[in-house]
């Protein structure tokens, strides 16, 4: 099945199963709390350990028609064999700061955000800065040679969220790979650390449907 396909069925199983998006991020039917993650322990499939969970922001950190969004991730481990996180080359990143108290960082790539509407469909792509996710910051060409093993399909979390956002990703590489080399450029022409909190969003791309199935 092409990933055209599986974004069209995914969708259309939510719509005719009567449970859409935002209803299989919130089981309960209760509405997001604020910097929650959802789920909790966020979904992690496959053996790029693919991850994903979804947040809100209060309403005035966030685009008055945005109700959360999703951060994607790759596991750190498939990066083993590329560029180590500190490299002399000219797009080399340099690794976050050790956390306090001996605590253990998650061993993640983030390579994204989606925004979600309150009527629960896509609206924007956008990258960030790298203490928004506390991820290991790896040059953008390193990060779109991977972006091919990011699968969600697997045991955990919702199959039918799953497939779709597996699909999403992979017919919106374009515009992922934009945004990576344009928060590639911004670190270098603001901060190379990537710990500014005046930096936050690095990037946007607007979702285009009728793109996306072309």
């Amino acid at each position: 099945m092409s990933f055209a396909d599986l974004l069209i069925t995914s969708t259309t199983q939510m719509f005719q199963s009567g449970k859409p998006l935002m209803s299989r991020l919130f089981e309960d039917g209760s509405t997001a709390e604020t910097w929650a993650h959802y789920p909790p322990d966020d979904v992690v499939n496959g053996a790029a350990s693919s991850r994903y969970f979804y947040h809100a922001h209060p309403p005035e950190e966030r685009d008055a028609d945005e109700h959360g969004h999703f951060h994607l991730f790759l596991g750190k481990h498939v990066f083993d064999a590329a560029l180590d996180a500190i490299s002399d080359t000219p797009s080399a990143l340099i690794p976050p700061p050790p956390l306090p108290d001996g605590q253990k960082r998650a061993d993640v790539v983030h390579f994204a955000a989606l925004s979600i509407g309150y009527d629960g469909l896509p609206l924007r792509w956008f990258g960030t800065n790298r203490w928004v996710t506390d991820e290991w910051l790896y040059p953008a060409d390193d990060v779109i040679e991977r972006l091919g093993q990011f699968d969600m399909r697997g045991p955990s979390g919702d199959p039918l969220v799953n497939d779709w956002l597996t699909a999403m990703v992979h017919l919106a590489r374009e515009d992922i790979a934009d945004l990576l080399h344009e928060r590639d450029a911004a670190l270098k022409a603001q901060d190379m650390t990537g710990e500014d909190r005046d930096v936050e969003v690095t990037g946007v791309r607007v979702v285009d449907f009728e793109a996306l199935l072309s």
